[in-house]
């Protein structure tokens, strides 16, 4: 049995329409035949919408969003997954060839692109470099992030005692070990607004779910604060000692 090489999953409820334009974008990654998608429906809303497009249909039993992600991610075949939730869609820009392509050859476990919000032309900028790892600031754009699907055998799914900020804590928990991530200016998705995460109200909420998410894992967090302060130390007295005994070589050689 042959299992395809990514699967999208959606969650929705109460949009059809969010969820029409979210289907109407994957279109053609779905004709290749090596791309499933799965929607997650929140409230039995959405089978019509689902059907009518030939993706795969799943009415939530649970509640909440980081249940209906893993819901998705145990009817998964792919090797990658990849989160879009009913309202983004993929960027037009994004070439199906390019992403098959990339996955196929990609060495790392986690792929990061870029991300444009609905209505605006520009991409969101990644951080700095330094400011990427550990992410503490919770940059990442579920959006536009493709991750193995071993991995969430390896670390586990999402933890569904938080209802907003449980793909931050994954984050936190999956990339403080030895994960390889690319991370890259390619547009990926675009995000829908209006989303709870963006909603005024729901501010305090987030700020106490992200503090106890970092309190939850400050030592790991600690851990690679500290491996990348002593690498990079490391490398700089390296750097330093290295020109000093190449001068007082040179010296030697010509007494």
């Amino acid at each position: 049995m042959s299992y395809p090489l990514l699967t999208l999953i959606t969650i929705s409820k109460d949009d059809p329409a969010g969820l029409s334009a979210t289907l109407a974008s994957t279109e053609l990654l779905r004709a290749s035949g090596c791309v499933e998608h799965i929607v997650v429906d929140g409230d039995g809303s959405a089978r019509a919408v689902v059907m009518a497009a030939s993706c795969g249909w799943i009415r939530q039993v649970g509640t909440g969003i980081g249940g209906a992600f893993n819901e998705g991610l145990r009817a998964a075949h792919g090797e990658w997954a990849w989160f879009l939730n009913g309202g983004d869609r993929l960027d037009s820009r994004l070439s199906p060839e390019f992403l098959f392509e990339l996955l196929c050859r990609s060495q790392a476990d986690v792929i990061i692109g870029a991300t444009t919000y609905e209505g605006e032309s520009a991409q969101q900028p990644h951080p700095l470099p330094m400011e990427q790892w550990p992410p503490v600031q919770p940059w990442i754009p579920h959006p536009s992030s493709l991750v193995r699907r071993q991995l969430f055998t390896q670390f586990g799914s999402f933890d569904e005692r938080y209802s907003i900020v449980m793909d931050y804590e994954w984050w936190l928990r999956a990339l403080s070990s030895r994960v390889t991530v690319d991370v890259l200016s390619v547009p990926f998705a675009v995000f829908a607004r209006g989303g709870l995460s963006q909603r005024p109200e729901s501010m305090e909420l987030i700020v106490q779910e992200r503090d106890d998410a970092i309190r939850r894992h400050q030592h790991s967090i600690g851990r690679a604060v500290f491996s990348t302060a002593y690498h990079v130390g490391r490398m700089w007295l390296s750097a330093c000692f290295s020109r000093r005994i190449q001068r007082i070589d040179q010296r030697q050689r010509s007494v």
